[in-house]
């Protein structure tokens, strides 16, 4: 506890010797990161004051909390807001803040010129919207891991906002009406709503959805994103996160038929990925992402499609069928395909033989039996040799007519590649 509060100590003394010996004018960015339960109020407050009289453009605060507790109901440091309310001059640009709480409301000012805002694990007492309001440069904007916010509505004002990434947040609803959106970014453990109002600019979407289904439900994992938030049509790049859960698998011999179109056709998406972490115990009678042959039609112009697959089994054997070409739209774009954690399971067998199929005008299809999703491989797709995913492949492309590469592990050099002639 002693050597606790010497560099407690210490440590204040420090950046107050530096406050003292500064200028207290011209300041470009004032950053402290130290442990939450060592700071007292009144000398955050000081230097914050410090920081506001020194007119800062950024303000990096990070308290880092004691061991590895993080939540709303940790008691963290109010950080005052008010401090930068310069009406007549207003300087600060980007402010990132980390464990601490704010109290937000309508008639806050001094933030007119500011172009970033980061909230991390941040205790939102009052109200954000007022907040964002007071807002009109913002372009850049990360909420993260929050408390006391329920829906997240972007008003129409922010009209420069062109990124915007919404974590792990216990929200029911996300609005936005912002026209020059480019960057858009959602992590959440549910499918909820997302309602996206004439956000014509956006180029690249990444969602990430953690959920559990039961089987017959599965195809609304991998269908949320054109169903439920049909606006980001727009884009051109979307990157989806999924997991999909089931633990009594059934096989449908039939790929279900959807009943309803999405709201709008994804007639500018270029280049989509998918990475899908399963959770089931037979993978070879687990027919969940078969969905994907009817989804791709909603995106006529796709010229690229990487799926990267992770099977959390123990043992599981290759399926030795040929593989049933599901009824599949056909894609005359479609140019690129590469699918990572491919096993020589049914369902992946049997996707991408319909790809093969309708993909007029493939010029590259790719097959890599390592997993290339961030997590734990200890678990990960484990049982079927390599040779035997070669030989699927090799019989694959033959009957095809189409190229088939198989990917070398990356400490290998030479390069593997099972091709044949178009005829």
């Amino acid at each position: 506890m002693a050597s606790v509060k010497i560099e407690r100590a210490k440590f204040i003394e420090t950046v107050n010797s530096i406050i003292k010996q500064h200028s207290g004018i011209g300041l470009n960015k004032f950053s402290v990161r130290w442990y939450s339960h060592l700071m007292e109020s009144d000398i955050l407050n000081r230097w914050i004051c410090f920081a506001a009289a020194s007119k800062a453009k950024i303000i990096d605060l990070n308290l880092w909390p004691q061991g590895n507790h993080v939540g709303p109901t940790k008691q963290v440091l109010h950080f005052p807001l008010e401090a930068l309310g310069a009406q007549d001059h207003p300087f600060i640009q980007c402010l990132f803040l980390t464990n601490v709480s704010i109290k937000p409301h309508s008639d806050i000012c001094g933030f007119t010129k500011l172009r970033s805002l980061h909230l991390h694990c941040i205790q939102i007492i009052g109200d954000l919207l007022g907040l964002l309001l007071n807002c009109p440069s913002l372009e850049d904007l990360e909420v993260i891991a929050c408390s006391g916010v329920t829906d997240l509505n972007i008003p129409h004002q922010l009209d420069k906002l062109r990124h915007l990434v919404i974590s792990n947040m216990r929200i029911q609803m996300v609005e936005l009406h912002v026209p020059n959106l480019s960057r858009f970014g959602y992590n959440g453990g549910t499918a909820i709503p997302i309602v996206l109002h004439g956000c014509s600019k956006l180029q690249k979407a990444t969602l990430t959805f953690h959920m559990t289904w039961l089987e017959e439900d599965n195809n609304k994992v991998l269908g949320h994103v054109f169903h439920g938030i049909p606006s980001i049509s727009a884009g051109k790049v979307l990157h989806v996160h999924a997991s999909m859960h089931t633990n009594y698998p059934v096989w449908s011999s039939q790929v279900h038929t959807l009943t309803t179109r999405p709201a709008c056709m994804f007639l500018n998406l270029r280049h989509l990925t998918y990475e899908i972490l399963f959770f089931t115990k037979a993978p070879n009678r687990y027919s969940g992402i078969l969905q994907l042959s009817q989804y791709l039609a909603f995106a006529p112009q796709l010229e690229t499609l990487e799926l990267h697959m992770a099977y959390h089994v123990s043992v599981s054997r290759c399926w030795h069928g040929e593989g049933v070409s599901y009824s599949m739209h056909r894609h005359d774009h479609l140019k690129t395909v590469y699918m990572s954690g491919f096993r020589c399971y049914r369902a992946q067998v049997e996707l991408l033989c319909s790809i093969l199929e309708m993909g007029a005008v493939l010029e590259q299809v790719t097959i890599e039996p390592m997993v290339r999703i961030p997590y734990s491989c200890d678990l990960l797709n484990l049982g079927i040799p390599r040779d035997k995913i070669c030989e699927w492949a090799h019989r694959t492309s033959e009957r095809f007519s189409k190229v088939i590469t198989v990917a070398e592990r990356p400490e290998q050099r030479c390069s593997y590649a099972i091709s044949v002639e178009r005829l």
